[in-house]
Protein backbone atom coordinates (compact mmCIF):
# COMPACT_ATOMS: atom_id res chain seq x y z
CA UNK A 1 0.00 0.00 0.00
CA UNK A 2 1.33 3.79 -0.68
CA UNK A 3 2.50 5.75 1.86
CA UNK A 4 -0.65 8.29 1.12
CA UNK A 5 -4.16 7.33 1.17
CA UNK A 6 -5.75 7.49 -2.35
CA UNK A 7 -8.80 9.36 -3.08
CA UNK A 8 -12.35 8.46 -3.81
CA UNK A 9 -14.38 11.69 -4.56
CA UNK A 10 -18.13 11.96 -5.31
CA UNK A 11 -19.68 14.55 -6.98
CA UNK A 12 -23.95 14.06 -6.43
CA UNK A 13 -26.10 16.41 -8.24
CA UNK A 14 -28.57 18.66 -6.46
CA UNK A 15 -27.44 17.38 -3.03
CA UNK A 16 -30.06 19.22 -0.30
CA UNK A 17 -28.36 19.32 3.40
CA UNK A 18 -31.65 19.22 4.65
CA UNK A 19 -32.54 15.64 2.82
CA UNK A 20 -29.22 14.68 4.38
CA UNK A 21 -30.61 15.72 7.67
CA UNK A 22 -34.21 14.00 7.04
CA UNK A 23 -33.29 11.24 5.81
CA UNK A 24 -30.26 10.32 8.55
CA UNK A 25 -32.93 11.04 11.38
CA UNK A 26 -34.48 8.17 9.89
CA UNK A 27 -31.88 6.07 10.35
CA UNK A 28 -32.17 5.08 6.61
CA UNK A 29 -28.37 6.09 5.32
CA UNK A 30 -26.20 3.52 6.90
CA UNK A 31 -23.08 4.44 4.25
CA UNK A 32 -23.47 8.32 4.27
CA UNK A 33 -24.11 7.86 8.23
CA UNK A 34 -20.71 5.81 8.34
CA UNK A 35 -18.62 8.45 6.56
CA UNK A 36 -19.75 11.09 8.97
CA UNK A 37 -19.21 8.99 12.02
CA UNK A 38 -15.89 8.26 11.52
CA UNK A 39 -15.49 11.74 9.21
CA UNK A 40 -16.68 14.88 9.24
CA UNK A 41 -19.80 16.83 7.90
CA UNK A 42 -20.53 20.20 7.01
CA UNK A 43 -23.74 20.79 5.97
CA UNK A 44 -22.87 24.49 4.67
CA UNK A 45 -20.32 23.78 1.48
CA UNK A 46 -21.22 27.03 -0.15
CA UNK A 47 -21.24 26.33 -4.32
CA UNK A 48 -20.72 29.41 -6.80
CA UNK A 49 -23.09 31.64 -9.11
CA UNK A 50 -24.73 30.85 -10.80
CA UNK A 51 -25.67 27.50 -9.09
CA UNK A 52 -25.69 25.70 -12.53
CA UNK A 53 -24.11 21.77 -13.23
CA UNK A 54 -21.48 23.05 -15.76
CA UNK A 55 -20.08 25.45 -13.65
CA UNK A 56 -20.00 23.77 -10.41
CA UNK A 57 -18.47 20.93 -11.76
CA UNK A 58 -16.23 23.01 -13.73
CA UNK A 59 -15.07 24.08 -10.03
CA UNK A 60 -15.25 21.09 -8.62
CA UNK A 61 -12.67 19.62 -11.24
CA UNK A 62 -10.13 22.67 -11.16
CA UNK A 63 -10.75 24.26 -7.94
CA UNK A 64 -11.02 27.61 -9.96
CA UNK A 65 -14.19 30.19 -9.79
CA UNK A 66 -16.21 30.88 -12.96
CA UNK A 67 -14.07 34.18 -13.47
CA UNK A 68 -10.83 32.19 -13.82
CA UNK A 69 -12.34 29.04 -15.34
CA UNK A 70 -14.99 30.28 -17.70
CA UNK A 71 -17.88 28.58 -17.73
CA UNK A 72 -20.37 30.81 -17.20
CA UNK A 73 -23.83 28.57 -17.18
CA UNK A 74 -25.61 25.93 -18.75
CA UNK A 75 -26.83 28.54 -21.40
CA UNK A 76 -24.77 31.54 -22.17
CA UNK A 77 -24.53 34.33 -25.64
CA UNK A 78 -21.08 33.36 -26.96
CA UNK A 79 -20.50 37.04 -28.43
CA UNK A 80 -17.62 35.88 -30.85
CA UNK A 81 -19.50 33.33 -32.65
CA UNK A 82 -22.91 34.95 -32.31
CA UNK A 83 -24.67 31.96 -31.32
CA UNK A 84 -26.45 30.27 -27.81
CA UNK A 85 -24.44 27.99 -26.14
CA UNK A 86 -26.64 25.34 -24.61
CA UNK A 87 -25.56 22.15 -23.03
CA UNK A 88 -28.30 20.47 -22.75
CA UNK A 89 -30.73 22.20 -20.96
CA UNK A 90 -33.50 20.47 -22.25
CA UNK A 91 -34.74 18.60 -25.24
CA UNK A 92 -35.88 21.58 -26.87
CA UNK A 93 -32.30 23.22 -26.83
CA UNK A 94 -31.76 20.27 -28.93
CA UNK A 95 -34.10 21.27 -31.55
CA UNK A 96 -33.82 25.19 -31.80
CA UNK A 97 -29.81 25.04 -31.51
CA UNK A 98 -29.30 21.93 -33.53
CA UNK A 99 -28.66 18.28 -32.15
CA UNK A 100 -25.33 18.36 -33.96
CA UNK A 101 -24.18 21.91 -32.18
CA UNK A 102 -25.84 20.94 -28.91
CA UNK A 103 -23.71 17.84 -29.06
CA UNK A 104 -20.22 19.27 -29.83
CA UNK A 105 -20.88 21.76 -27.16
CA UNK A 106 -21.83 19.48 -24.48
CA UNK A 107 -19.15 16.24 -25.88
CA UNK A 108 -16.26 18.58 -26.88
CA UNK A 109 -16.59 22.22 -26.55
CA UNK A 110 -17.05 22.41 -23.10
CA UNK A 111 -13.96 20.81 -22.09
CA UNK A 112 -11.25 21.32 -25.25
CA UNK A 113 -12.60 25.14 -26.09
CA UNK A 114 -14.42 26.95 -23.63
CA UNK A 115 -13.19 25.17 -20.30
CA UNK A 116 -10.24 27.95 -20.07
CA UNK A 117 -6.59 27.00 -20.55
CA UNK A 118 -5.26 29.26 -18.26
CA UNK A 119 -6.53 26.17 -15.31
CA UNK A 120 -5.70 22.82 -14.97
CA UNK A 121 -8.12 20.30 -14.45
CA UNK A 122 -7.04 17.57 -11.37
CA UNK A 123 -6.19 15.87 -13.08
CA UNK A 124 -3.85 17.39 -15.59
CA UNK A 125 -2.16 18.26 -12.17
CA UNK A 126 -1.89 15.27 -10.75
CA UNK A 127 -0.70 13.26 -13.44
CA UNK A 128 2.81 15.05 -14.22
CA UNK A 129 3.48 14.64 -10.24
CA UNK A 130 3.08 10.91 -11.39
CA UNK A 131 -0.38 9.88 -9.62
CA UNK A 132 -3.18 7.75 -11.40
CA UNK A 133 -6.60 9.56 -11.80
CA UNK A 134 -9.39 7.96 -13.09
CA UNK A 135 -13.12 9.71 -14.12
CA UNK A 136 -16.53 7.92 -14.20
CA UNK A 137 -19.07 10.12 -15.95
CA UNK A 138 -17.48 13.33 -15.69
CA UNK A 139 -18.89 16.31 -17.14
CA UNK A 140 -15.69 18.17 -16.90
CA UNK A 141 -12.89 15.06 -17.88
CA UNK A 142 -9.89 16.97 -19.78
CA UNK A 143 -6.28 16.04 -19.09
CA UNK A 144 -3.38 14.06 -21.05
CA UNK A 145 -4.72 11.19 -22.75
CA UNK A 146 -6.57 10.95 -25.81
CA UNK A 147 -9.65 8.83 -26.70
CA UNK A 148 -11.99 8.06 -29.17
CA UNK A 149 -15.49 9.05 -28.25
CA UNK A 150 -17.99 6.91 -29.94
CA UNK A 151 -21.49 8.72 -30.91
CA UNK A 152 -24.37 6.12 -31.11
CA UNK A 153 -25.50 5.20 -34.51
CA UNK A 154 -29.27 6.64 -34.04
CA UNK A 155 -27.48 9.93 -33.19
CA UNK A 156 -25.02 9.54 -36.69
CA UNK A 157 -28.50 8.44 -38.41
CA UNK A 158 -30.69 11.61 -37.05
CA UNK A 159 -27.79 14.28 -38.17
CA UNK A 160 -27.15 12.33 -41.81
CA UNK A 161 -23.70 11.46 -40.62
CA UNK A 162 -22.22 14.97 -39.98
CA UNK A 163 -21.82 13.84 -36.27
CA UNK A 164 -18.63 11.34 -35.83
CA UNK A 165 -16.92 9.68 -33.27
CA UNK A 166 -14.65 12.43 -32.08
CA UNK A 167 -11.13 12.54 -30.35
CA UNK A 168 -11.29 14.02 -26.41
CA UNK A 169 -8.53 14.24 -24.25
CA UNK A 170 -9.32 12.63 -20.58
CA UNK A 171 -7.24 10.91 -17.37
CA UNK A 172 -5.66 8.08 -17.78
CA UNK A 173 -8.62 6.11 -16.03
CA UNK A 174 -11.35 7.20 -17.84
CA UNK A 175 -15.23 5.90 -18.61
CA UNK A 176 -18.00 8.27 -20.09
CA UNK A 177 -21.48 6.19 -20.72
CA UNK A 178 -21.68 4.69 -23.81
CA UNK A 179 -18.85 7.52 -25.25
CA UNK A 180 -16.29 5.62 -23.82
CA UNK A 181 -15.51 2.45 -21.81
CA UNK A 182 -11.98 1.55 -20.64
CA UNK A 183 -10.52 -1.66 -22.22
CA UNK A 184 -11.63 -5.15 -20.48
CA UNK A 185 -14.89 -6.79 -18.83
CA UNK A 186 -16.68 -3.64 -17.66
CA UNK A 187 -17.42 -3.33 -21.56
CA UNK A 188 -18.51 -6.53 -21.76
CA UNK A 189 -20.74 -6.32 -18.62
CA UNK A 190 -22.72 -3.08 -19.52
CA UNK A 191 -26.17 -2.53 -19.27
CA UNK A 192 -27.21 0.53 -18.30
CA UNK A 193 -25.89 2.20 -21.68
CA UNK A 194 -29.68 2.26 -23.31
CA UNK A 195 -30.64 5.28 -24.78
CA UNK A 196 -33.74 5.58 -22.15
CA UNK A 197 -30.66 5.11 -19.47
CA UNK A 198 -29.10 8.73 -20.62
CA UNK A 199 -26.77 6.17 -22.83
CA UNK A 200 -25.13 5.51 -19.38
CA UNK A 201 -24.74 9.09 -17.56
CA UNK A 202 -26.62 7.06 -14.65
CA UNK A 203 -26.02 6.82 -10.98
CA UNK A 204 -26.02 2.84 -11.74
CA UNK A 205 -23.74 2.98 -14.39
CA UNK A 206 -21.63 5.18 -12.52
CA UNK A 207 -21.32 3.20 -9.55
CA UNK A 208 -20.17 -0.25 -11.67
CA UNK A 209 -17.51 1.54 -13.42
CA UNK A 210 -16.08 3.27 -10.30
CA UNK A 211 -16.43 -0.57 -9.02
CA UNK A 212 -14.56 -1.86 -11.55
CA UNK A 213 -11.69 0.58 -11.50
CA UNK A 214 -11.43 -0.32 -7.50
CA UNK A 215 -11.68 -4.20 -8.46
CA UNK A 216 -7.95 -3.75 -11.03
CA UNK A 217 -5.22 -4.54 -9.40
CA UNK A 218 -3.34 -0.84 -10.39
CA UNK A 219 -5.87 1.36 -8.30
CA UNK A 220 -6.19 4.95 -9.11
CA UNK A 221 -4.73 7.33 -6.45
CA UNK A 222 -7.73 9.55 -7.70
CA UNK A 223 -10.83 8.28 -8.92
CA UNK A 224 -13.54 11.10 -9.40
CA UNK A 225 -17.19 9.76 -9.62
CA UNK A 226 -20.37 11.80 -11.28
CA UNK A 227 -23.52 10.98 -10.05
CA UNK A 228 -26.49 12.40 -12.07
CA UNK A 229 -29.93 11.00 -11.14
CA UNK A 230 -31.04 12.94 -8.00
CA UNK A 231 -31.17 15.91 -10.36
CA UNK A 232 -33.67 14.84 -12.34
CA UNK A 233 -35.87 13.65 -9.54
CA UNK A 234 -35.74 16.89 -7.93
CA UNK A 235 -37.01 18.62 -10.66
CA UNK A 236 -40.06 16.81 -10.90
CA UNK A 237 -40.77 15.87 -7.79
CA UNK A 238 -38.67 17.00 -5.12
CA UNK A 239 -36.27 19.72 -4.30
CA UNK A 240 -35.46 17.93 -0.96
CA UNK A 241 -35.55 15.01 -2.85
CA UNK A 242 -35.83 12.79 0.41
CA UNK A 243 -36.67 9.49 -1.26
CA UNK A 244 -36.17 7.09 -2.65
CA UNK A 245 -33.45 9.12 -3.78
CA UNK A 246 -31.07 9.51 -1.13
CA UNK A 247 -31.98 5.53 -0.06
CA UNK A 248 -30.87 4.39 -3.23
CA UNK A 249 -27.64 6.54 -3.32
CA UNK A 250 -26.85 5.04 0.02
CA UNK A 251 -27.32 1.79 -1.04
CA UNK A 252 -24.81 2.84 -4.46
CA UNK A 253 -22.42 4.14 -1.89
CA UNK A 254 -22.44 0.72 -0.04
CA UNK A 255 -21.45 -1.07 -3.26
CA UNK A 256 -18.87 1.11 -2.97
CA UNK A 257 -17.42 0.32 0.55
CA UNK A 258 -18.60 -3.32 -0.19
CA UNK A 259 -15.30 -3.27 -2.74
CA UNK A 260 -13.33 -3.55 0.01
CA UNK A 261 -13.04 -6.56 2.97
CA UNK A 262 -14.42 -4.37 5.16
CA UNK A 263 -15.83 -0.54 5.56
CA UNK A 264 -13.29 0.34 8.03
CA UNK A 265 -10.45 -0.96 5.69
CA UNK A 266 -11.92 1.27 3.13
CA UNK A 267 -11.21 3.71 5.14
CA UNK A 268 -8.10 2.81 6.02
CA UNK A 269 -6.57 2.79 2.50
CA UNK A 270 -8.84 5.78 0.75
CA UNK A 271 -10.04 8.98 1.72
CA UNK A 272 -13.59 9.43 0.82
CA UNK A 273 -14.90 12.98 0.02
CA UNK A 274 -18.37 13.25 -1.26
CA UNK A 275 -20.27 16.76 -1.98
CA UNK A 276 -23.07 18.47 -3.99
CA UNK A 277 -22.71 20.68 -6.35
CA UNK A 278 -25.56 22.65 -5.53
CA UNK A 279 -28.83 22.22 -3.74
CA UNK A 280 -32.29 23.16 -5.37
CA UNK A 281 -35.64 25.23 -3.70
CA UNK A 282 -39.18 24.63 -4.30
CA UNK A 283 -41.04 26.54 -7.00
CA UNK A 284 -44.26 27.86 -6.78
CA UNK A 285 -47.33 25.20 -7.86
CA UNK A 286 -48.09 25.71 -11.76
CA UNK A 287 -47.48 28.32 -14.07
CA UNK A 288 -47.29 30.68 -11.23
CA UNK A 289 -43.98 29.69 -10.92
CA UNK A 290 -42.99 31.59 -14.12
CA UNK A 291 -41.26 34.62 -15.19
CA UNK A 292 -41.32 35.70 -18.75
CA UNK A 293 -38.36 37.69 -19.18
CA UNK A 294 -38.97 38.09 -22.31
CA UNK A 295 -42.36 39.50 -22.22
CA UNK A 296 -40.90 41.99 -19.42
CA UNK A 297 -38.33 43.03 -22.32
CA UNK A 298 -40.41 42.98 -25.31
CA UNK A 299 -39.43 46.41 -26.20
CA UNK A 300 -36.48 46.00 -26.92
CA UNK A 301 -35.57 42.93 -30.15
CA UNK A 302 -33.97 39.81 -28.52
CA UNK A 303 -31.90 36.87 -30.45
CA UNK A 304 -33.15 33.87 -30.55
CA UNK A 305 -31.51 30.31 -30.63
CA UNK A 306 -30.96 28.71 -33.74
CA UNK A 307 -31.69 31.97 -36.01
CA UNK A 308 -28.88 33.32 -38.81
CA UNK A 309 -27.98 36.38 -36.04
CA UNK A 310 -28.53 39.94 -37.89
CA UNK A 311 -26.61 42.55 -36.20
CA UNK A 312 -29.47 45.12 -35.25
CA UNK A 313 -30.26 42.85 -32.21
CA UNK A 314 -30.78 44.75 -28.90
CA UNK A 315 -30.24 41.89 -26.41
CA UNK A 316 -29.95 38.08 -26.17
CA UNK A 317 -31.46 36.82 -22.62
CA UNK A 318 -29.89 33.37 -21.41
CA UNK A 319 -32.13 31.71 -18.56
CA UNK A 320 -30.18 29.23 -16.06
CA UNK A 321 -33.50 28.46 -14.42
CA UNK A 322 -33.48 30.94 -11.28
CA UNK A 323 -30.31 33.08 -12.55
CA UNK A 324 -30.52 34.68 -16.18
CA UNK A 325 -27.95 37.00 -18.18
CA UNK A 326 -28.95 39.71 -19.86
CA UNK A 327 -26.09 40.03 -23.05
CA UNK A 328 -26.74 44.02 -24.66
CA UNK A 329 -25.85 43.44 -28.18
CA UNK A 330 -26.20 47.23 -29.36
CA UNK A 331 -24.37 50.37 -28.64
CA UNK A 332 -27.50 52.42 -27.98
CA UNK A 333 -27.25 54.78 -24.88
CA UNK A 334 -28.78 54.55 -21.84
CA UNK A 335 -30.17 51.12 -22.40
CA UNK A 336 -28.51 49.34 -19.46
CA UNK A 337 -30.21 51.63 -17.34
CA UNK A 338 -33.75 51.10 -18.85
CA UNK A 339 -33.09 47.62 -18.75
CA UNK A 340 -31.93 47.55 -14.39
CA UNK A 341 -35.75 49.68 -14.10
CA UNK A 342 -37.57 47.65 -16.26
CA UNK A 343 -36.59 44.20 -14.50
CA UNK A 344 -36.52 45.91 -11.36
CA UNK A 345 -40.50 46.70 -11.41
CA UNK A 346 -41.21 42.75 -11.66
CA UNK A 347 -41.84 41.68 -7.98
CA UNK A 348 -40.62 38.13 -8.60
CA UNK A 349 -37.49 38.94 -9.35
CA UNK A 350 -35.10 39.24 -6.27
CA UNK A 351 -31.66 40.94 -7.42
CA UNK A 352 -30.82 43.11 -10.80
CA UNK A 353 -27.25 43.01 -10.91
CA UNK A 354 -24.70 44.98 -13.30
CA UNK A 355 -21.25 46.70 -12.77
CA UNK A 356 -19.97 50.04 -13.61
CA UNK A 357 -16.52 50.03 -13.29
CA UNK A 358 -15.22 48.65 -10.45
CA UNK A 359 -18.36 48.89 -8.80
CA UNK A 360 -21.55 46.24 -8.70
CA UNK A 361 -24.73 47.32 -7.89
CA UNK A 362 -27.35 45.19 -6.84
CA UNK A 363 -30.61 46.36 -7.15
CA UNK A 364 -33.99 44.83 -5.64
CA UNK A 365 -36.96 45.94 -3.74
CA UNK A 366 -35.64 45.80 -0.39
CA UNK A 367 -33.12 48.49 -1.44
CA UNK A 368 -30.00 48.87 -3.58
CA UNK A 369 -26.72 48.22 -2.37
CA UNK A 370 -22.94 48.76 -4.34
CA UNK A 371 -19.65 47.22 -3.25
CA UNK A 372 -16.15 46.70 -4.70
CA UNK A 373 -12.88 44.77 -3.49
CA UNK A 374 -11.72 46.93 -0.54
CA UNK A 375 -10.61 47.12 3.19
CA UNK A 376 -13.30 48.98 4.77
CA UNK A 377 -15.26 45.67 5.75
CA UNK A 378 -13.75 41.75 5.95
CA UNK A 379 -15.82 38.79 5.38
CA UNK A 380 -15.31 35.13 7.00
CA UNK A 381 -13.28 33.66 3.84
CA UNK A 382 -10.93 36.89 4.76
CA UNK A 383 -12.17 38.60 1.82
CA UNK A 384 -11.73 42.81 1.55
CA UNK A 385 -14.95 45.02 0.35
CA UNK A 386 -16.21 48.19 0.24
CA UNK A 387 -20.12 48.34 0.32
CA UNK A 388 -22.54 51.51 0.48
CA UNK A 389 -26.44 51.10 0.42
CA UNK A 390 -29.15 49.00 1.46
CA UNK A 391 -27.26 46.02 2.61
CA UNK A 392 -30.36 44.27 3.34
CA UNK A 393 -30.38 43.85 -0.73
CA UNK A 394 -28.17 40.90 0.40
CA UNK A 395 -28.88 40.43 3.58
CA UNK A 396 -26.02 41.41 4.82
CA UNK A 397 -25.06 42.00 8.60
CA UNK A 398 -21.82 43.22 10.97
CA UNK A 399 -20.90 41.31 13.70
CA UNK A 400 -17.96 41.43 15.96
CA UNK A 401 -16.44 43.71 12.97
CA UNK A 402 -16.82 41.13 10.34
CA UNK A 403 -18.99 40.83 7.48
CA UNK A 404 -22.42 37.68 8.15
CA UNK A 405 -23.65 36.54 5.36
CA UNK A 406 -27.58 35.28 5.88
CA UNK A 407 -30.11 34.10 2.91
CA UNK A 408 -27.04 34.84 0.24
CA UNK A 409 -23.85 32.82 1.43
CA UNK A 410 -21.24 34.74 -0.15
CA UNK A 411 -22.66 36.22 -2.21
CA UNK A 412 -20.05 39.31 -2.34
CA UNK A 413 -17.19 36.97 -3.70
CA UNK A 414 -19.85 35.17 -6.25
CA UNK A 415 -21.26 37.97 -7.94
CA UNK A 416 -17.59 39.36 -8.20
CA UNK A 417 -16.75 36.14 -9.90
CA UNK A 418 -19.56 35.77 -11.68
CA UNK A 419 -18.86 39.17 -13.83
CA UNK A 420 -15.44 38.49 -14.09
CA UNK A 421 -15.78 35.76 -16.15
CA UNK A 422 -15.27 37.21 -19.87
CA UNK A 423 -18.38 34.62 -21.02
CA UNK A 424 -20.67 36.10 -18.66
CA UNK A 425 -23.62 38.94 -19.22
CA UNK A 426 -24.11 42.72 -19.13
CA UNK A 427 -27.09 41.94 -16.44
CA UNK A 428 -27.11 39.35 -14.17
CA UNK A 429 -31.02 38.70 -12.63
CA UNK A 430 -32.26 36.05 -9.93
CA UNK A 431 -35.46 34.85 -9.54
CA UNK A 432 -37.45 35.07 -5.69
CA UNK A 433 -37.70 31.45 -4.23
CA UNK A 434 -40.31 29.75 -5.89
CA UNK A 435 -39.94 31.54 -9.10
CA UNK A 436 -38.33 30.70 -12.54
CA UNK A 437 -36.37 32.85 -15.30
CA UNK A 438 -38.04 32.21 -18.91
CA UNK A 439 -35.46 33.05 -21.76
CA UNK A 440 -33.51 30.81 -24.15
CA UNK A 441 -33.06 27.77 -22.48
CA UNK A 442 -35.76 26.94 -20.13
CA UNK A 443 -39.12 25.58 -21.74
CA UNK A 444 -42.13 26.84 -21.05
CA UNK A 445 -42.68 23.94 -18.58
CA UNK A 446 -42.90 23.62 -14.76
CA UNK A 447 -41.82 21.18 -12.39
CA UNK A 448 -41.59 21.21 -8.43
CA UNK A 449 -37.67 21.90 -8.06
CA UNK A 450 -35.09 24.46 -9.58
CA UNK A 451 -31.59 25.97 -8.88
CA UNK A 452 -29.50 28.69 -10.29
CA UNK A 453 -29.59 31.45 -8.08
CA UNK A 454 -27.69 33.46 -4.85
CA UNK A 455 -30.17 31.89 -2.53
CA UNK A 456 -29.47 29.89 -0.09
CA UNK A 457 -31.53 27.40 -0.93
CA UNK A 458 -30.19 26.61 -3.87
CA UNK A 459 -25.93 26.93 -2.62
CA UNK A 460 -25.91 25.31 0.30
CA UNK A 461 -24.49 21.56 -0.08
CA UNK A 462 -23.05 18.93 2.08
CA UNK A 463 -19.81 18.17 2.16
CA UNK A 464 -18.87 14.83 3.52
CA UNK A 465 -14.58 14.24 4.55
CA UNK A 466 -13.59 10.82 5.90
CA UNK A 467 -10.87 8.96 6.12
CA UNK A 468 -8.64 12.04 6.63
CA UNK A 469 -7.76 13.47 9.72
CA UNK A 470 -7.73 17.50 8.17
CA UNK A 471 -11.14 18.72 6.72
CA UNK A 472 -11.87 22.42 5.63
CA UNK A 473 -13.18 25.20 7.73
CA UNK A 474 -15.59 27.12 6.27
CA UNK A 475 -16.04 25.16 2.90
CA UNK A 476 -16.70 26.35 -1.12
CA UNK A 477 -16.87 24.32 -3.99
CA UNK A 478 -13.55 25.82 -4.96
CA UNK A 479 -11.65 24.98 -1.38
CA UNK A 480 -11.98 20.92 -2.26
CA UNK A 481 -9.58 20.58 -5.41
CA UNK A 482 -6.93 22.51 -3.22
CA UNK A 483 -7.75 20.55 -0.75
CA UNK A 484 -7.26 17.07 -2.49
CA UNK A 485 -3.84 17.92 -3.67
CA UNK A 486 -2.62 18.33 -0.36
CA UNK A 487 -3.81 15.01 0.50
CA UNK A 488 -1.65 13.26 -2.24
CA UNK A 489 2.17 15.48 -1.89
Amino acid sequence: MPQYKRVIYIIIDSFHPRALEHCMARGELSAFSFLIQKGSLDPDCVSIFPTMTPTCTSTLATGAPPSTHGIPGMVWYHRGERRFVDYGSSWLSFIKNGFIQTAQDFLYNLNHRQLGWQVQTIYESLEPRGYYTAAVNPLIYRGNTEYIAHIPFIFKLLTLFQLEDTKVYGPKGFCLGRAYQPPGDLRQRVEEVRYWGKLGINDKFAVRAAKWFLQQEKKPDLLSIYLPDTDSKAHADNPDCCQPCLTRLDKELASILDCFPSWDEALAENIFIVVGDHAQSALMPGKQSLVNVPALLRAYSQARAGEDFVLDRDIAICSNERMAYIYILTSSPGIKKDLVKCLAEEPKIDQVIHKENSRHHVVTDRGELSFCQGTSYFDCYGNGWEVTGAWEALDLKIKDGQIQYGDYPNALERIAQCFENPHGGDLVITAKPGYLLLGEGVPKWYGRGSHGSLHKEDSLVPLIISGASQKIEKPRLVDIVPFIKTLLP
